[in-house]
């Protein structure tokens, strides 16, 4: 059975652990004596990435194993955040964000193990998987072999909604830095020779399509820098452009109007563009009769709770699992205000997510 006291503990000891990439090491060197006793093997990749292999037992050892994963690291730094319990659930103390995410995944993970090894009841080969600077880019996992990985099926909770959703679908998404160059001239005596790429960047801005494109696509406009002095025409202007899309052809045809769009606002001013991809992620899309669908599924109904299928504008490290070929869910983990310093985790929800954790690794 679960033991909410310890679960709580376990939560409480690596919230209080600033793992801000890429400082997470100490937060499984503070779980790693926990997963040892439940005889757990455990291998750090050279990026830092820790995997974990717990072998089958009794009438179960020989069936198909199957990995849940969580990252370590919080989106800011949590210097000093002591941990607030209050009306049923664990509050920042409002200095930093909590690091719920995914640090309830984390506690949840390791208690599902802890219950289970209590019990000795029989489980199938389970696989942890714990990776690093997922909030800053999904660094782990873009570095992450899976050619070790035994699991077929993978699963990471990863998602905010009450416990239950299961994600059938992750955008593709890139962001783009585009430099606009144009020619440096005074602006009082001379702007005729000047070419402004502030102003070419603003054309290319107002051609855009942006926000809630379609019901699948999103592009945003998210920064522009440029100039020096307001004497001087501005020959250069850097613009962060993002887009994402559930479909994959929308994603290409959006992007190519996003370029098309900083080509024109450039060549109006007689300026010109560099295009550099700052970060690109590959989208997925599951149906409800896929396995690792129909898998997280029985998982959520064995802890005695309703599944719920969704889609996500966010992306994680599923889908860089998933474009290198290790089927991957991500199910939601019950987190509120995530990203912010009001963040919290409900009680109820975190024994909830480990109810769920514990039914993956038990299997049907």
């Amino acid at each position: 059975m679960i033991d909410t006291a310890r679960l709580l503990d376990t939560f409480l000891a690596i919230l209080r652990i600033d793992s801000y990439h890429p400082n997470e090491d100490p937060v499984v060197d503070a779980l790693r004596p926990k997963l040892l006793r439940a005889g757990i093997s455990l291998w750090a990749d050279p990026h830092r990435n820790v995997l974990g292999y717990w072998p089958g037992t009794g009438a179960k050892a020989n069936r198909e194993p199957v990995l849940l994963c969580a990252h370590t690291d919080t989106v800011r730094p949590t210097p000093g955040m002591e941990p607030v319990i209050r009306d049923g659930a664990v509050h920042t103390d409002g200095s930093s964000v909590l690091g719920a995410d995914d640090k309830a995944a984390v506690a949840a993970i390791v208690e599902a193990v802890e219950a289970i090894a209590a019990e000795g009841v029989a489980h199938p080969p389970v696989e942890l998987l714990f990776t690093v600077g997922e909030d800053v880019g999904h660094i782990g996992s873009k570095a992450f072999d899976v050619a070790p990985v035994r699991s077929r099926l993978a699963f990471i909770a990863d998602v905010d909604g009450p416990v239950g959703g299961v994600i059938l679908a992750s955008p593709w998404s890139e962001t783009l830095l585009v430099t606009f160059r144009g020619r440096a001239a005074h602006a009082g005596t001379e702007p005729e020779s000047g070419r402004s790429a502030v102003q070419m960047a603003a054309r290319a801005i107002d051609r855009m399509r942006l926000g809630r494109v379609d019901a699948q696509t999103t592009a945003n406009a998210g920064v522009l820098t440029g100039g020096e002095e307001s004497n001087i025409i501005p020959a250069c202007a850097e613009l962060k452009l993002q887009v994402r899309s559930l479909d994959e052809g929308a994603f290409g045809a959006h992007r190519a109007h996003l370029l098309e769009c900083c080509r024109l606002g450039a060549e109006a001013f007689d300026g010109g563009i560099e295009v550099e991809s700052v970060n690109s992620t590959t989208g997925y899309r599951f149906t409800p009769g896929d396995a690792v669908v129909r898998r997280a599924q029985a998982a959520i109904r064995a802890a005695g709770l309703t599944p719920r299928l969704a889609t996500s504008g966010g992306t994680s490290d599923a889908n860089e699992f998933n474009a290198k070929g290790l089927t991957t869910a991500v199910i939601s983990v019950g987190y509120l205000d995530i990203h912010t310093n009001q963040e919290s985790m409900p009680l109820d929800e975190l024994e909830r997510l480990t109810r769920v954790c514990r039914a993956l690794m038990l299997g049907p």
